[in-house]
């Protein structure tokens, strides 16, 4: 998943935590066997119902109850058969094309009701329908339990099929090379409270979603690190409340959470399609946590031993380099309809190799139990894990109002950004912003972003370093220069243990104004320099500016070869030279493109070829010639718009009060199969 921004891509919880769970496609072929029309399940897995052979197989889930453990195939409404396999060879369970019930499937070996996991289970592989492929032994009797999707609600009736062949391993649709998720957060332990802090650690099941092992060694850096977040969100204010060490791996089992395992025949890789679950009180071990500031996010690569670049203390009690929060920030009398979120997020030398370190991070809600353990508060698990996306996702899910955006860096790694913002009364707006270190190693220094009016109030938010971690806890200092606001760190050169957005870490920061939210760009300088773009231009929601226009982007993207997908930014506008500054961000760097301009919004799907949306239509101006540009190494460029004479087909057009006018950026682009075009959002200007 890439998103860019939140609304084309988001997914409900329930459903986007299922885009894992492929365990087997529909093995082509003709049926092997004629229809038993009797059949029909048990809601009972202790007199499963009796079928053998291959062929159709009546099923009536519609008034069937839940019967045995759940074992991660998210089941509902089920119904039990027991199978005798006819033959040694692999076989696939399948209700598609055969129900319209949003089915979901498992399949055991038959030692009584089982409680522990599946050979298989499958889950909307067709639609809402499933199949699953299983290696069975002749004579050999399997249990099948065919119910519904957990949240679906309601069963039904149709036929389930089972045939020979099938496909066995890994997930239906895998990346290429290695590549580790978290695929499940689950129980939390609360340690306890000292001088108003506590601590934490979760369970996190880790999940090889691509089409190779992934190393898993002890005893040096070839092996994943997996970092524990929790987040609060209250009243639209969504900050990263605290941070643990990373946990190093040391040995992979060979587990089916995510998709159909291939165990490697060694504990030190996990297998294609396997998952290794670490539960909360392991990850929790104080003496295998090392500080982050030791891990390379970008390549993956950690120090070895843990702690010894960094020279930390040992720890002791119980707070060290555990998932420390303030207490007071859990306190429901204080925080009564706050929401909390629990992440983990991963780095591996092998995942990155690959370029998959832009979905380690999964989320997943949590709630207060009442309950407190020596003054924590404890937490438990709710709803559904989701994969490959960060916290910072649930607050666009919570408001559709806030924007969200992935941005990367040439060569390097990415940030999401989330911005906000809300009416106060009386005129004045309270702007927040979110940014989440994906995996970049250059970290952030600076933010910058339009002022607007009256701008004052100004806060952040961020998870303190502790436990002998070397960095800063200082606040960034807030001030407005000309026309932004500015918060600000010492960059590396100057601080290497300056307070930065570091990887895997969420910075909040909060202001006042008196001008209303229009659709703008921010800047993000990053920290350390490391021979590429001092900074990065951001799409987010910010105060207009006295006089100008307003903007709003608009259109969905398509993501270019660099990974992300292209915008269209407002820049400087003067009213005294009846001028604005565009530029187009998110480009590959060293892209050719240049502007488009038209009065008329439309759109068109890959128009000539490209790889991109043209999200204009009527007349088309261009700014060609002079005012064609390369991309920087920052991947964006900018031009002005003489507002007096914009170009048009038949000649240029001055702008009207009242006007509103759309523009586009057109930029090459290296498609699938060889170079081509690609558009960024467009950006709406009505003046």
């Amino acid at each position: 998943m890439s998103p860019h921004t939140m609304s084309p891509h988001t997914m409900s919880p329930a459903r986007s935590s299922r885009i894992w769970l492929s365990l087997g496609l529909v093995a082509a072929g003709a049926l092997l066997a004629s229809t038993s029309a009797l059949a029909q399940g048990s809601d009972s897995c202790a007199s499963a119902q009796g079928i053998t052979g291959t062929g159709q197989y009546f099923f009536d889930n519609s008034v069937a109850t839940v019967d045995g453990v759940d074992n991660g195939c998210n089941m509902g409404r089920d119904v039990w058969f027991r199978w005798t396999a006819p033959a040694s060879a692999t076989f696939t369970l399948s209700t598609c094309g055969g129900t319209t019930v949003d089915s979901a499937l498992a399949v055991y070996v038959d030692n009584g009701c089982p409680n522990g996991m599946p050979l298989a289970c499958g889950d909307d592989q067709c639609g809402l329908q499933s199949s699953a492929a299983f290696g069975a032994t002749a004579g050999q009797d399997y249990l099948i339990r065919l119910g519904t999707w957990v949240s679906a609600g309601s069963g039904g009736t149709g036929f389930l099929t089972i045939q020979a062949g099938g496909t066995l391993g890994g997930c239906v649709d895998p990346s290429v090379g290695a590549n580790v998720v978290a695929g499940d957060l689950d129980e939390a332990v609360a340690y306890g409270d000292v001088g108003g802090v506590s601590s934490y650690s979760l369970a996190i099941t880790a999940c090889n979603v691509g089409d190779e092992e992934i190393l898993w060694v002890s005893g040096h850096g070839d092996h994943p690190v997996v970092g524990q977040n929790l987040y609060r969100l209250e009243n639209g204010r969504f900050e990263q409340l605290g941070a643990a060490w990373v946990k190093h791996g040391f040995a992979a089992l060979q587990r089916d959470l995510c998709c159909t395992c291939i165990p490697s025949a060694s504990i030190s890789a996990l297998g294609v399609g396997c998952s290794d679950p670490y539960g909360a009180s392991l990850n929790g071990s104080q003496q295998t946590l090392a500080p982050r500031g030791e891990v390379d996010p970008f390549t993956g690569v950690s120090s070895w031993p843990p702690g010894a670049a960094t020279g930390v203390p040992a720890p002791s009690g119980i707070l060290d380099r555990r998932l420390q929060v303030p207490t007071d920030a859990m306190d429901p009398a204080l925080h009564p309809n706050a929401l909390y979120f629990g992440e983990a997020i991963y780095a591996a030398p092998d995942d990155a190799l690959n370029g998959h370190g832009f979905d380690n991070a999964s989320y997943r809600p949590y709630q207060r139990t009442g309950a407190t353990v020596q003054g924590a508060y404890v937490l438990a698990p709710t709803s559904v894990t989701e994969r490959g996306v960060p916290a910072l996702a649930a607050w666009a899910q919570s408001d559709p109002t806030v924007r969200l955006e992935e941005v990367r860096i040439p060569g390097e790694g990415a940030f999401w950004v989330a911005s906000h913002a809300r009416a106060l009364g009386g005129g004045r707006y309270r702007y927040s912003y979110a940014i989440f270190n994906v995996n970049s190693s250059r970290g952030g220094a600076a933010l910058a972003v339009p002022a607007g009016t009256q701008p004052g109030a100004f806060d952040m938010a961020f998870p303190r370093a502790h436990s002998g971690d070397p960095r800063s806890n200082a606040p960034w200092g807030a001030s407005q220069v000309g026309d932004r606001v500015v918060w600000s760190a010492p960059q590396f050169q100057i601080d290497p243990n300056a307070n930065a957005i570091l990887w895997g870490t969420t910075y909040s920061f909060f202001f006042e104004s008196s001008s209303p939210p229009v659709d703008a760009q921010g800047t993000l300088v990053l920290f350390r320099s490391q021979g590429g773009p001092p900074s990065v231009q951001l799409p987010i929601r910010a105060p207009r500016a006295p006089g100008a226009p307003t903007t709003s982007i608009e259109c969905t993207p398509v993501a270019n070869s660099g990974g992300t997908a292209g915008h269209l930014l407002p820049g400087a506008f003067s009213a005294a030279g009846n001028t604005l500054g565009l530029t187009a961000t998110g480009l590959p760097a060293g892209s050719l493109g240049y502007v488009l301009t038209s009065r008329t919004p439309g759109f068109s799907a890959f128009p000539g070829g490209s790889s991109g949306n043209l999200c204009l239509a009527g007349s088309i101006g261009r700014y060609v010639g002079a005012n064609a540009r390369a991309a920087s190494a920052a991947g964006a460029f900018s031009v002005t718009a003489n507002l007096s004479a914009l170009p048009q087909p038949l000649g240029p057009v001055a702008v009207q009060p009242g006007d509103t006018w759309y523009f586009q950026c057109w930029h090459r682009d290296q498609g699938p199969t060889g170079p081509t075009s690609n558009f960024t959002a467009s950006l709406s200007v009505r003046f």
